[in-house]
Parts: C-alpha cells; structure tokens; sequence
C-alpha cells in the first residue's frame, strides 16, 4: 500500500550531493507549479560502507543547510512516498534517464528509499 504524499511531481527534477558525507537534496516543480525540495540528512556517525539517513523533509522552495527558515518545513515523508516520487520523475523523464545530468543522483535517492532509510555501498 503506497500513502499519498502532500505533493505531486509534475517536472525539473534535479538531485545534489552534498559534502557533509552524503546528505542528499531533491528538488523539483510540483503539480501545483511550486517549486519544493527533499532534504535526506546522512547520519554523520554511520559508516562509509553503510550510509544511514534521517527521515526526508520536504520544503518549500529550496532547503539551505545554514539558512532554512523552519515555516519552509512543510512535512517529513515516508520511504514509500520517496518510492513514488522517484517512480513519477522516472516516467516524466522515460527512456532518456540514463542520459539525464543527475541520473546517478536519483538512482542512489531511488536505492536509499528501496532499502528503507540504508543504502550499503558496493
């Protein structure tokens, strides 16, 4: 059973890395033409071949790891909402995903959300 999420993806999905140890961030336009972002906090003390992340939060507009302001928080998802997302901006994209700039990004979102909060490394 998939639960509804409090938004729709409709396009301009793009995916970052960040140089904390692997905290990820989703952005991306919503079915109400808004612009939000997915903030996937990596568990600073988890180690390199086994990578734990917190719950995602979802934000208006952009996250700033320095500068969010906590009225942008609008909600914490579910593994399984992250699921649908990915599937959604998968479809959006279809047969040119392996050719999309942040290809590798979404997998590893894709992956992270598969395993529930863990991604182990290879």
């Amino acid at each position: 059973m998939q639960l509804s999420s409090p938004i729709s993806y409709k396009s301009s999905a793009n995916a970052t890395i960040y140089r904390d140890g692997g905290s990820l961030e989703l952005r991306f336009t919503a079915d109400d033409d808004r612009s939000y972002c997915i903030f996937m906090e990596v568990v600073h003390d988890s180690p390199d071949d086994c990578k734990r992340y917190h719950q995602p939060m979802l934000f208006k507009e952009s996250f700033d790891i320095n500068n969010s302001k906590p009225e942008d928080f609008i909600n914490y998802l579910n593994w399984q909402q992250m699921k649908g997302l990915i599937s959604e901006i998968k479809m959006d994209i279809g047969q040119d995903f392996e050719k999309h700039s942040d290809c590798a990004h979404l997998e590893l979102i894709e992956n992270i959300a598969n395993n529930n909060g863990w991604l182990i490394e290879s």
